[in-house]
């Protein structure tokens, strides 16, 4: 009786993983930033690691962050390219669906690594957040979207980290949309504070004269950039073939790889792909401390 009941369970288990041998089509997604859906930048990567693997991968790109961790909990996506705070969400509401498999490796001519800061207008007269703490005025503070890293997590971690566990009670808080409206908004008075990513930072300041109308009281520049993951019952086999691939690439079709970066600003300054492990996430993890409602506003 023991050997039917354990077959009978068995049998749903040996049945997905003979579809997952034999699947026709694998899809590669991520998701979209502002208007841009990154697609004809993932197109030539998934053409060239078909051709080079014999499988048949389609690219896909989900409308947001959000949309693209329900495609992975709801088994229509193989692997994905993810931001970091997706990817912590991700594991800790589902820890372990997904692997990661390879992030990017930054020249050692970038300017800075992935980072998040925290910007003011000049007529504020404030050069730190010990400053901005001791405010007894309530800012307005513009932040770039629930979903992104450097334009909401990491400016909110910084918060955090000086006392400001709810950036919502402390400001008048509102999200812009993208990384360059956060920093017009403040360059133009619009808003008071802002939270972005440090590359927009740099863009304004050789563009927009960002360093007359305003100044960064607090940055964090060691971000881990999002990874590449797999869905965990993918067959090994598979992985390491698109692996062996992605990690060659730069070196087998630089246009390719150029390309697929160009559709990220934290991966511009990219010279190749490398292995990325789950615990390489883990000081970045450690930032939140136990703010639970912290971890709340990025779910």
């Amino acid at each position: 009786m023991r050997r039917i009941t354990l077959a009978i369970f068995l049998l749903p288990l040996s049945s997905f993983l003979f579809a997952q041998q034999n699947k026709k089509e694998w899809v590669l997604a991520t998701y979209t930033y502002s208007t841009n859906t990154r697609i004809e930048n993932l197109k030539p990567l998934v053409s060239y690691l078909s051709k080079q693997t014999g499988l048949t991968i389609k690219a896909v790109s989900y409308p947001s962050v959000a949309a693209l961790l329900e495609a992975i909990n709801q088994d229509s996506v193989d692997f994905a390219m993810m931001n970091t705070s997706g990817y912590l969400v991700q594991q800790r509401k589902n820890p372990g669906k997904v692997v990661p498999m390879v992030n990017l490796e930054m020249g050692s001519g970038a300017v800075s690594n992935y980072g998040g800061c925290i910007i003011a207008n000049k007529s504020l007269s404030i050069q730190s957040l010990e400053q901005l703490i001791n405010t007894n005025q309530k800012l307005s503070l513009a932040l770039v979207a629930a979903s992104s890293t450097s334009g909401n997590l990491v400016p909110r971690l910084l918060l955090n980290k000086s006392g400001i566990a709810n950036a919502e009670q402390y400001f008048q808080l509102y999200y812009n949309g993208t990384h360059r409206g956060v920093v017009q908004d403040v360059l133009g008075g619009k808003a008071m504070l802002g939270g972005c990513g440090c590359a927009e930072v740099d863009t304004a300041r050789a563009r927009f004269g960002f360093n007359e109308k305003a100044v960064v009281i607090a940055e964090y520049n060691n971000t881990p950039l999002g990874p590449l993951v797999y869905q965990k019952s993918t067959p090994q086999k598979i992985v390491r073939k698109i692996k062996k691939e992605l990690l060659e690439v730069h070196e087998r079709s630089p246009g390719v790889f150029e390309k697929f970066c160009a559709g990220w600003t934290e991966f511009k300054q990219a010279t190749r792909f490398k292995s990325i492990s789950d615990k390489e996430y883990d000081f970045f993890r450690s930032l939140f401390g136990n703010n639970e409602s912290l971890w709340r506003m990025i779910e």
